[in-house]
């Protein structure tokens, strides 16, 4: 009987012997699952029935085993012949076979099963990530809304943990408002009340550390077959970023410079503030109506207004994006311009199209005055009468206007795309010429006074200012402007030339004045060796000072670059020197010392102060020391603002108690008067310690020759 159910087992079955685990007999089942012969089987051990790796499993099995017992093992893993690894569970009891101590093995194959339980496994794995790495948070509640299952996600979403909500309500969690609180607990009654199966809400809540956060809620139940809930699932996200962004659109939409409209089909299902004010009318108005509605007969092409917004309506839901000029018309029937935009616009499992209408009113105007401002810039440029040039970033010719031609002789055809410095700047000044930034050219610097060549090889003198033109802080052009200053240059030569010639005339006419007083002078000398009455020596010598007063004024004319003024400082010790050598020989040791800052002053009033000078010296010398071996004279000349104050002092006898300039009526003194006079000055006189004569007088800036009053 045991032979029996041995060979006809449909698993497969065989018998080892303890101690050597060799394979003593095996059925026909386990040699077609193994794939080995009979003589094969001879020569195995059950060790050999097993995959390498599960060898060392193997002995701990057979460790475990005690004799007389029945055991069944776990799911393990035999291979067969061909290598082929297949799971089985084994039940084997011991059995005495042929006097041997020996057991018995019944092989169950459970590989379906485990690759089943496996798959399962799998798949529970799988299911378990999705819901632990989803962006969406699950919970899992009980029929009576306590949590069961906490993903990380909801740990994530909430910050709390799941060991602190499990088996807690709702009521656990804080809420932003009370009406949020009582949204949740009507879509809860929802569910319990079998009223719904599924609800979708949102609300406001508070995470654990007290940031609030917007979440979008899907709750399902499920249902026992007698409509009891069975448990409760919902997934949640955070929409906080969504509803800001939300918020940030629908601010964009209210406050875009540009109407924007959604459609449906043709018709406006909703539009921003702007779109009122392009069509000039409120938004009822506009909702519920068309494109074309707003919109003349035809457009400005000869379309038909209808029938073109239609087809490209029909383009923009197709997918095929329409940008498109359009005229529409406003409520009160004024015609406006505009550039449409229509894109298809998917919220959901509804198609609708966005549209964006650009008022093009004031682009339009502003691009007629660019044309405007385009074409006065091009008849200024090419008209103007100076000659302008304009040159890219590598100074090649781009724009030359008809002055730069005529003035250098060269065509626009012969100049464009060419190097103007190589056609019109000499070899010599080639690498000094100035040249775009990227040449070394210095942004605004204007150069005068360079040489350019025509044409024909002629030179020209002209004035260039250099004008680079910026984009964006990249030199994208420049301009040379060129006025031609050959005419100029040459006047200037001649009025140069001129001028030269009016200096050496000047210079030999006071030269020749101061030669011919010099001569009178002279004569006078010449005179005083022939007279000896001492009335008429005295005459001759005044006369004598007095030319050689107006004689050095022309000397130092003469001898100045400045025909106009001279050094005062100067004059007085040059009129000193010659009054030392002049008046007799005993007056020699009065000290005479002058104070006077540089002062300029004009021929016109030099000579009748030279003179007035020259008296006032001349009467101190001769009167002022009467009885007395030495003295000085201080003559002070200082400027103050704009007058002028000559001061003659001597530290002399005085003048008498009863001394009246008017009283007198020497030439000298009336001289002294008449030359104030002429000078526009005033005249003081008083004794300090000796005769002080002071003389007041502007300091004037006249044109044409010093002339002297007539004397009384």
């Amino acid at each position: 009987m045991e032979q029996l159910l041995f060979d006809l087992n449909p698993n497969p079955v065989l018998i080892y012997e303890q101690d050597s685990l060799c394979i003593l007999k095996v059925n026909e089942a386990f040699l077609k699952k193994y794939g080995y012969s009979c003589d094969e089987v001879k020569a195995l051990t059950i060790k050999e029935i097993r995959p390498p790796e599960d060898v060392e499993k193997l002995r701990k099995i057979l460790t475990q085993l005690e004799d007389g017992q029945t055991r069944r093992s776990g799911v393990v893993r035999h291979s067969s012949k061909s290598g082929e690894i297949f799971y089985v569970k084994v039940n084997s009891h011991s059995y005495n076979y042929e006097g041997k101590e020996s057991r018995v093995a019944i092989i169950h194959d459970v590989t379906d099963r485990v690759e089943a339980e496996k798959k399962a496994r799998r798949a529970f794995d799988e299911l378990n990530h999705h819901v632990n790495h989803s962006p969406l948070a699950m919970i899992k509640w009980d029929a009576d809304f306590r949590i069961l299952k906490w993903s990380k996600r909801a740990e994530e979403v909430t910050g709390f943990k799941e060991r602190a909500v499990l088996g807690k309500t709702p009521y656990v969690f804080r809420f932003d408002r009370d009406e949020d609180l009582a949204f949740v607990e009507e879509k809860m009654n929802l569910l319990v009340s079998g009223k719904k199966d599924k609800v979708h809400f949102e609300t406001s809540m508070h995470r654990k550390d007290g940031t609030l956060i917007e979440l979008r809620v899907h709750a399902s139940v499920l249902r026992d077959a007698n409509g009891a809930i069975v448990s409760v699932l919902t997934f949640f996200e955070d929409i906080t970023e969504q509803k800001k962004t939300k918020l940030r659109y629908l601010r964009l939409f209210e406050n875009a410079n540009d109407g924007i409209f959604i459609m449906e089909g043709d018709r406006f299902i909703e539009c921003n503030e702007q779109a009122t004010n392009i069509y000039g009318c409120s938004k009822n108005d506009i909702l519920g109506r068309t494109l074309y509605d707003f919109s003349p007969e035809f457009q400005p092409d000869g379309k038909n207004s209808k029938e073109e917004a239609r087809k490209r309506i029909e383009k923009a839901l197709n997918e095929v994006p329409q940008v498109f000029q359009w005229k529409h018309l406003k409520k009160d029937g004024t015609g406006i311009d505009t550039e449409v935009s229509l894109n298809r616009l998917e919220l959901g499992s509804e198609v609708y199209l966005q549209a964006i209408i650009r008022d093009l009113t004031e682009q339009k105007k502003a691009r007629a005055e660019l044309r405007k401002s385009e074409q006065l810039f091009k008849e200024l440029f090419l008209k103007a009468p100076g000659a302008i040039i304009m040159v890219d970033q590598q100074n090649r010719v781009k724009m030359v206007n008809q002055s730069f031609e005529k003035l250098f002789g060269y065509s626009k055809a012969e100049l464009l795309d060419q190097d103007l410095d190589q056609i019109i700047v000499s070899k010599d000044d080639y690498q000094k010429a100035p040249k775009m930034p990227s040449y070394g050219f210095n942004d605004g610097q204007f150069y005068s006074g360079v040489t350019r060549y025509t044409k024909d090889g002629e030179p020209k003198e002209v004035l260039l200012g250099a004008i680079p033109v910026y984009l964006d802080g990249e030199a994208i052009a420049g301009f040379g402007i060129y006025i031609d200053i050959t005419e100029q240059k040459e006047n200037e030569r001649k009025l140069k030339k001129s001028l030269e010639e009016k200096q050496v005339l000047l210079e030999e006419i006071h030269h020749r004045v101061k030669n011919n007083l010099a001569i009178i002078s002279g004569l006078l000398q010449l005179q005083t060796f022939d007279s000896q009455d001492e009335k008429i020596l005295s005459v001759l010598n005044d006369s004598q000072l007095r030319i050689q007063s107006m004689a050095t004024v022309h000397e130092l004319l003469y001898q100045s670059e400045n025909f106009a003024e001279i050094s005062f400082k100067t004059y007085v010790n040059k009129l000193i020197n010659s009054m030392k050598n002049t008046l007799p020989f005993d007056h020699k040791k009065i000290d005479v010392k002058i104070e006077t800052a540089e002062i300029l002053m004009d021929i016109n009033q030099a000579i009748p102060c030279a003179m007035l000078i020259n008296e006032l010296i001349t009467n101190a010398f001769k009167h002022a020391f009467k009885g007395r071996k030495s003295g000085s004279i201080r003559i002070t000349l200082k400027e103050i603002g704009e007058r002028l104050i000559i001061k003659v002092k001597d530290n002399g006898v005085g003048l008498p108690d009863d001394f009246s300039i008017d009283k007198k009526k020497s030439i000298g003194m009336n001289l002294i008067q008449t030359l104030t006079q002429q000078l526009k000055g005033e005249l003081n006189v008083k004794s300090e310690g000796g005769g002080c004569f002071t003389v007041n007088f502007e300091k004037t800036k006249r044109r044409g020759s010093g002339t002297l009053h007539t004397l009384n």
